[in-house]
């Protein structure tokens, strides 16, 4: 019986907490609207006439009556036009306070009848003021309300509903969901882990790369838990409104508790980054300073368990780390080949994807390392469009084709147009690529190379990467001389005078690799074992230390240069026949691609042959491909 009345009596308040809010704000808002209408319906305020000037026509007799105001101000009418004012018309005097004496005598004089108005003025000045105040504090109101209440679930706090997802709905991350089904049962039964004289936590950090699930994980919390789910932006709680963020947090945690439950906290960076980082606006400091007290401030018993997500755990503040806040940290990383296929599955089953018999989702899985499970999902939608343009009813292994690389390579384009002498360029610089690939990069796979326009490319040599989590310096070199490829390859065939802008993404990219090398994981030849971050070390390391760095990843690029620039003269044949297949063909599949290199004698090393992917989906060939160039 009490626990049925406190049902109702929560649901009371809450369709209360529902319908005062917006019945408030409508009836301030039809206040002001009405007193704008009444405002505008007034006639406009009679002119006003100098003092002096009145006081001549009062004597001349032209005034045919007075009326005294107040607070310094007459009213009177015209007994005839006068100046560019009619007979009968209005006018006004503003007249000092202690004259008003001399303006009766003067009127009794002239024979005008004067009246003293004791009520407030008819012209509606100080209602007008009243209906402006009315609409300036419905506007704010408003405002606040949305700011408060923003769009993510903290504004339908009074209607949060339980969450409908579960583990069954997370695919891979095993070690990441046996960690949070932990977490469920301290949700769930808090008691028996107190028994023991456990102190259950109360926040729990995921962090991680974006896509990879934190959200859909700790709805999961929630649905498994069998409690309210209360979702929150971290950008949603900062603002420029002094005591918003704060108000925000109160009216959040107050929530929380009334009815127990999942707190999540999604972009926590954007709320609990370092305190003192923005010397000129702490207000975001005073909102974080407010969200440690509510974690400090409500007791275990109190079942509320707040789950912090974010792509960046070093921004964060330490105070926010510290045990008896966010007890524990949970990483959410990348899916591997495994767990990838198994996102895949789900996607597919859950939307009802009907696929043909050639997809194959475990190769799929293997052509799309270091993915999140965003990626994936879009990956299936974009196969699925795909295949419905076509108007056919299943997913083929080409709209998967056509979706990965619209996904990994950018949209195709249509309708571009080059000269003979760039197409060749083009193809001779993607051969470069594949050829010092295949030469010194035998860890990641060669998947195809096509000079087919995709994003802001004329062509790619795409590469598989593979699972590797450490990498040596061969592998990062490997790295630096197939990015060099395509520029060495147009320096051999065209001259050093010839070379073409196209490699400028290459570049950067080579630069980056080799100043990592140096810089972070201490591989210059001459610097040695020192590693070095500008954005931690600040002014400590000396200019000479700097020079010596720069000279170090020059001196790699360099090297690296030369050393796959004579490779690619060493096999010059076999970089013409890529070429000239990629001008007949446009897309080479990794499998053919070494078929080529192997006619001119280029022995791919075994990692290539057994990670080369030969596609059943390739392009209609006007001419077999040939050995020889």
């Amino acid at each position: 019986m009490i626990e049925s009345f406190r049902r109702e009596l929560t649901r009371w308040r809450t369709t209360r907490a529902a319908w005062i809010g917006p019945l408030a704000l409508a009836l301030v808002l039809a206040g002001g609207v009405l007193g704008v209408r009444w405002w505008r319906s007034l006639p406009p305020p009679a002119p006003i006439v100098t003092y002096s000037t009145f006081l001549d026509r009062l004597d001349e007799g032209a005034v045919a009556r007075l009326t005294v105001v107040p607070g310094g101000e007459i009213r009177g009418t015209w007994d005839r036009a006068v100046g560019g004012a009619a007979a009968g018309s209005e006018f006004r005097v503003v007249y000092p306070t202690f004259e008003v004496t001399p303006v009766l005598e003067r009127a009794e004089r002239a024979g005008t009848p004067v009246s003293l108005e004791r009520d407030s003025p008819t012209d509606g000045g100080f209602l007008r003021q009243v209906a402006l105040v009315l609409v300036v504090l419905g506007v704010l109101i408003f405002v606040m309300r949305r700011q408060l209440g923003g769009g993510s679930e903290m504004g339908r706090m009074g209607a949060a509903a339980r969450s409908r997802n579960s583990f069954a709905d997370v695919a891979g991350h095993e070690g990441t969901v046996a960690e949070l089904r932990e977490v469920v049962e301290f949700v769930r039964a808090p008691d028996a882990f107190r028994a023991v004289g456990a102190r259950t936590p109360k926040g729990v950090l995921m962090f991680g790369p974006p896509g990879t699930g934190k959200t859909l994980m700790a709805r999961a919390v929630a649905g498994e838990a069998g409690v309210p789910f209360f979702a929150i932006s971290g950008s949603e709680v900062t603002g420029f409104l002094i005591g918003l963020g704060v108000a925000r947090i109160k009216k959040l945690f107050r929530e929380a508790r009334r009815r127990g439950g999942v707190i999540f906290i999604d972009e926590l960076d954007a709320l609990g980054g370092r305190r003192g980082r923005n010397q000129s606006h702490n207000e975001d400091d005073r909102t974080l300073n407010q969200l440690l007290v509510e974690m400090d401030g409500f007791s275990p018993r109190e079942h509320v368990l707040v789950i912090g997500a974010t792509n960046r755990q070093e921004a964060l503040d330490a105070a926010l780390l510290r045990p008896g806040r966010f007890d524990r940290a949970i990483a959410v990383g990348l899916p591997t080949a495994s767990e990838r296929e198994a996102i895949l599955r789900l996607h597919v089953r859950q939307r009802g994807v009907p696929m043909a018999g050639d997809v194959d989702l475990a190769r799929l899985a293997r052509l799309m390392p270091q993915t999140s499970g965003a990626d994936l999902a879009n990956l299936v939608n974009e196969a699925a469009i795909a295949a419905a343009r076509e108007r056919v009813t299943e997913v083929r292994w080409d709209h998967v084709e056509q979706a990965r690389d619209r996904l990994l390579l950018g949209k195709e384009r249509t309708g571009f147009r080059a000269t003979d002498d760039e197409w060749r360029a083009v193809a001779i610089h993607e051969a470069g690529h594949a050829l010092a690939g295949v030469l010194f990069h035998a860890e990641d796979g060669l998947h195809k190379v096509t000079i087919q326009p995709r994003g802001q490319a004329m062509g790619v040599a795409h590469f598989s990467p593979g699972e590797l989590v450490l990498h040596t310096r061969r592998y990062l070199e490997g790295q630096i001389c197939k990015g060099l490829g395509g520029r060495a390859a147009e320096e051999v065939i065209f001259g050093a005078e010839a070379v073409t802008s196209g490699a400028k993404a290459d570049l950067q990219h080579t630069t980056r690799v080799a100043r990592e090398m140096v810089y972070k994981l201490g591989m210059g030849p001459t610097t040695g074992l020192v590693a070095f971050d500008d954005r931690e070390s600040g002014g400590a390391v000396s200019s000479e230390l700097h020079a010596a760095m720069d000279r170090d990843v020059r001196r790699i690029v360099e090297e690296l240069y030369v050393r796959v620039r004579d490779a690619l003269d060493r096999n010059r044949t076999a970089l013409n026949g890529l070429a000239e297949a990629l001008l007949d063909r446009e897309t080479i599949e990794g499998a053919e691609v070494l078929a080529i290199f192997d006619a001119h004698g280029i022995v791919p090393h075994d990692l290539h042959r057994r990670r080369a992917v030969d596609s059943p989906a390739l392009r209609g060939s006007r001419r077999p491909v040939q050995g020889s160039a």
